[in-house]
């Protein structure tokens, strides 16, 4: 022992040594190449800060400097660098994403080959070498968004098309709360467009959609894709250019089924088939189960939502739990790991393999087909393509008996994933998937893995293995639940304070008994014998049902915000990565990111003039600072789909919406000699508009009027005494009032307005003018 103890103190002794040793006496000693770029690494990075500390005149920085370089050579040596390179390929994407003009194709590879080049060239120079392999990971990011976009490109509908007969190939079919909805990829028009779209999405009346793979001609009232329902808000007209989406509107008549003509491509083809299975498995599952608990098991076996119902899918929301309908993770780890302890377990029965092979690695072979499957059944969203990214890593290193489930797997699998869809930055599922995943990994790297380990010998109860299995989920689900807050805050303008509460009761059920049934369901299928797994998951989702209702209905457990500026969150993002990722003090970085995130949010300006897409209705903010209606109609204006993103963008989420007792009007608009519009604030004494057969006419934050004339004939009177008009009709030229001509693909439609200082009105557009950006209709046209 003693002669252990010499040796070890002789080689800390060396090692010590050599971590002092001048360049010369380095250089003279024999080392491999490994230890050489350790080294240097390690002792150049921080000399290099060194000797331009010792350069610097001023002390203070000198030292700064000298602390900054041993701390970023710390995390060097940690291979922590690494870890940034899917944050860099990111920034690329949002780069290009951002640029106020479509950006040459060529400008991103050629950034790339450039600071490639420089990056080895300074090879000698740790720090420039990866200064500039992050500008070179930036550049690749910009360059990959770039291509992927001019590979999807596709032309947009210029102009709505009222009454046109479509007909195509049904790609997609989803049956919906109310009637159904498809996607067609288009084989012709009767009154062809300038430029025709090539798939469409129809929503129908019926709840009987034709099948997939099916030719069929459909009536209908098409338009673009909609804008964002306010500057900043969600833009569902991008998120359908991504999908491939040139026009979307409502079936006017039925569908009929019409010959093809041409035989459908292998793509088509195979998703028929994949769409035929889907369909087949989720009539099997609504044949055990019947109404909601079939709805849920449906959409969590084959990603088939439609049948949820809303009143359930908003309970999830607002306990928390609605991240268990969106197959991610949660499933796929439950899938994969499922199908791997059985296939090991039933591999174990045979000693002779047990003790001669490697059934370990065997056993992750049908856990990885499992998983495949699964992707495939459950459409393979973004979130699902993650999932399935990260379990095949996981996999592989179990079959080469390496840990696989570190921050190195999970930088990978973001690089994969953003390499085939840089998009996925823009998609709330994907950003919260990857911030839930994150979080897990470094909580569990960080405690979690200790909280987990079983303890030796006798242990008090709050050590025992129970209670550490419990404070682990309460670990899990929070640390979860914090790192998905701020995209929940920005995308959706709510919190689920109780999710923790929802999710300690609801996560066993899902991972004890609904998943692992439904998938010995699915396995029963081919036999007959899936009644009896189905129904068991019927008991394990009608039970998590009730978690979600009972949560959702404590008071408090719906937190509507306001909408959060994009700065703030991508400010509280780098801060989420530099607390994840960063190991020395460099981490506190993320309290000052922190901190910068509230100058956005206090700064940030309620908008005082809102307009809908279609340009039917307008909200003004009043003197009381709350939002008021008017329209082209007298009623229904609260119901709107642009009134409840107004409402949900206030944070208001839950509070009663725009409509106030008509008692409590105190309206200072001048009467039109008629009765109030029953639409105005949500808090009580909020003006209301004041309308009759000519227009309405709403009092804005100042005071002055803003009006929306209904007849030509108002126009005249409302250039008198409104500040600002907004109308259809063709503006007078003497009118001394700010006009705002609206029009339904227009300039009008979808703008913001805000009240400065000075008595002038500043416009925000939801979107850019077109011909800016590819997803927007504009490019389409200025391509053709």
């Amino acid at each position: 022992m003693a002669g252990g103890r010499e040796a070890g103190a002789k080689a800390r002794g060396r090692v010590g040594a050599r971590a002092i040793a001048s360049p010369a006496t380095a250089a003279a000693a024999p080392r491999d190449a490994a230890a050489d770029r350790e080294f240097s690494d390690r002792e150049f990075f921080g000399r290099e800060f060194s000797d331009r500390a010792g350069r610097n005149p001023y002390p203070l920085l000198a030292r700064l400097a000298a602390a900054l370089g041993a701390m970023l050579a710390q995390e060097v040596e940690d291979r922590r660098a690494t870890l940034f390179l899917p944050v860099g390929f990111a920034i690329g994407i949002a780069l290009y994403l951002g640029a106020a003009t479509e950006p040459s194709p060529y400008a991103g590879p050629v950034a790339f080959v450039v600071f490639l080049g420089l990056a080895l060239a300074a090879r000698a120079r740790p720090f420039a070498f990866h200064a500039l392999a992050l500008a070179a990971t930036l550049a690749a990011g910009f360059g990959v968004a770039s291509l992927q976009v001019q590979r999807i490109a596709h032309p947009v509908l210029a102009a709505p098309l009222a009454g046109v007969t479509v007909s195509g190939t049904v790609e997609q079919a989803e049956l919906r709360p109310r009637g159904s909805r498809i996607v067609l990829k288009v084989t012709g028009f009767d009154r062809p467009p300038k430029l025709a779209p090539q798939r469409v999405r129809i929503a129908l009346a019926s709840s009987s959609p034709p099948p997939v793979g099916a030719h069929v001609s459909v009536r209908a009232d098409l338009a673009a894709p909609p804008g964002p329902a306010y500057p900043g808000g969600f833009d569902f007209g991008r998120a359908a250019w991504f999908e491939g989406i040139g026009a979307t509107g409502y079936a006017v008549g039925k569908w009929r089924e019409t010959p093809a003509p041409a035989p459908p491509d292998l793509r088509l083809a195979f998703a028929t088939w994949l769409e035929a299975s889907r369909q087949a498995i989720a009539a099997r599952i609504r044949a055990v189960l019947p109404g909601e608990a079939g709805g849920v098991a449906v959409a969590l076996v084959t990603g088939i939502r439609g049948q949820v119902p809303e009143p359930l899918e908003e309970a999830m929301r607002i306990s928390g739990l609605s991240h268990i309908l969106s197959i991610s993770g949660l499933h796929m780890a439950l899938v994969a790991t499922t199908v791997f302890f059985l296939a090991r377990a039933l591999l174990a029965l045979w000693p002779g393999l047990a003790l001669r092979r490697p059934i370990k690695a065997w056993a992750a072979v049908p856990a990885l087909a499992a998983a495949s499957y699964y992707l495939l059944l459950s459409g393979a969203e973004v979130a699902t393509q993650r999932s399935y990214v990260m379990t095949l890593l996981v996999l592989c290193g179990v079959m080469l008996g390496r840990p696989a489930l570190t921050l190195h797997t999970l930088a990978l699998a973001a690089l994969i994933v953003l390499t085939l869809a840089p998009w996925a930055i823009l998609d709330p599922g994907a950003q919260m998937s990857f911030a839930a995943t994150l979080a897990l990994v470094v909580a569990y790297e960080r405690g979690g893995r200790r909280l987990i380990a079983a303890g030796a010998g006798r242990v008090p109860w709050y050590a025992s293995g129970p209670a550490r299995w419990l404070a682990a989920l309460a670990l899990t689900s929070l640390a979860a639940g914090l790192a998905t807050a701020p995209y929940a805050a920005y995308h959706f303008q709510r919190l689920a304070p109780l999710s923790l509460l929802a999710n300690l009761a609801a996560t066993p059920l899902v991972s004890f008994v609904i998943m692992p049934a439904g998938l010995l369901g699915t396995l029963a299928m081919p036999f007959g014998w899936e009644a009896p797994a189905f129904r068991l998951m019927g008991w394990g989702i009608d039970a998590m049902n009730a978690v979600a209702r009972e949560v959702a209905a404590l008071p408090g457990a719906d937190g509507g915000v306001r909408a959060m500026p994009l700065a703030s969150l991508a400010l509280i993002t780098f801060a989420f990565l530099a607390a994840c990722l960063l190991r020395t003090r460099l981490a506190l970085a993320a309290a000052v990111f922190a901190a910068a995130a509230l100058w956005p949010i206090a700064a940030a300006r309620p908008l005082d003039v809102l307009i809908d897409a279609q340009a039917r209705t307008v909200a003004v903010r009043g003197p009381d600072g709350q939002l008021a209606l008017m329209g082209d109609r007298r009623k229904g204006l609260a119901e709107r789909f642009s009134a409840e993103q107004w409402l949900s963008a206030e944070g208001l989420r839950g509070k009663g919406g725009f409509e106030a007792p008509a008692s409590s009007s105190k309206s200072a608009a001048p009467p039109r000699d008629a009765a109030e519009l029953p639409a105005g604030s949500a808090a009580p004494g909020a003006v209301t508009a004041r309308c009759d057969a000519l227009g309405c006419v709403l009092p804005a934050r100042d005071g002055r009027l803003v009006a929306y004339p209904l007849d030509r004939a108002a126009l005249a009177d409302d250039c008198r005494r409104a500040a600002m008009v907004l109308t259809r009709f063709k503006a007078p030229a003497d009118c001394a009032a700010e006009m705002v001509q609206l029009d339904r693909a227009g300039e009008g439609a979808g703008t913001a307005f805000l009240f400065e200082p000075d008595g002038s009105w500043r416009r925000i557009d939801a979107r850019p003018p077109d011909g800016t950006r590819p997803w927007l209709p504009g490019f389409s046209r200025g391509m053709h």
